[in-house]
């Protein structure tokens, strides 16, 4: 390609901002993984008096059972997030499609032949609702949503060049929270789980730090157009 083809290129590639579907596919995914993050947390601080369930019986107390998957689970998120925010890169893609996939396919199944086990239970704040009508439409639309957008972005063969990291005010001070939380955490947390008043506090800060990292410190200064 010529020198004026390269230029072209280079400007498409840092235009480059998510498009809506994009977004909201992302800002999903960061609800959905509330549950790897969240027992990552809880597990690490409150230790043996923690327990977590997933699906299919996979689970454990404190660092016990299967708690190497949560930390493994935690990187694989991290990455959907990096490649998704930062030009929507390779693996990004795969990594849609099998977190919303395999989740799919787990609540298909489960509707159908587990219908009673189908629910979401969050013990320390007292919540517990079924998605066994729900789940089926809810997170099927999601991943058909998610292969959707995939398909259209593999057939624009745009460029996907890794953008600019800008070091902004704004991303310092999602740094200093998202560091300030922790000790916080550890108090509340490890002193009042994991059903008081204080671990309730502790998941509300351990769910504003998930969201500070996944929608606010991963995105590039682009992706929400001039940061102050």
């Amino acid at each position: 390609m010529n020198s004026y083809g390269d230029r072209v290129l280079t400007y498409h590639s840092a235009e480059w901002r998510p498009d809506l579907l994009l977004r909201i596919l992302l800002l999903w995914t960061s609800v959905l993984t509330m549950t790897v993050w969240l027992p990552f947390v809880r597990a690490s601080i409150e230790g043996q008096a923690y327990q977590w369930t997933w699906a299919g019986g996979i689970g454990g107390r404190g660092l016990s059972g299967a708690y190497w998957v949560l930390p493994l689970s935690v990187v694989l998120v991290l990455g959907l997030f990096y490649f998704g925010w930062r030009g929507g890169r390779q693996p990004f893609h795969w990594l849609l499609l099998v977190v919303h996939g395999s989740v799919a396919a787990a609540v298909f199944y489960a509707a159908i032949h587990e219908p009673d086990a189908l629910f979401f239970e969050g013990a320390t704040l007292g919540v517990k609702f079924s998605f066994a009508h729900s789940g089926p439409i809810v997170f099927g639309t999601v991943f058909a949503s998610a292969v959707w957008w995939v398909v259209r972005d593999l057939q624009s063969h745009r460029a996907r060049l890794a953008p600019s990291w800008i070091w902004t005010r704004g991303k310092r001070v999602r740094l200093a929270l998202i560091v300030a939380i922790v000790p916080a955490q550890i108090v509340l947390l490890r002193n009042w789980g994991p059903f008081g008043a204080g671990a309730m506090i502790g998941v509300f800060l351990s769910a504003w730090q998930w969201f500070l990292i996944t929608q606010g410190l991963l995105i590039p200064g682009y992706s929400r157009g001039r940061e102050r």
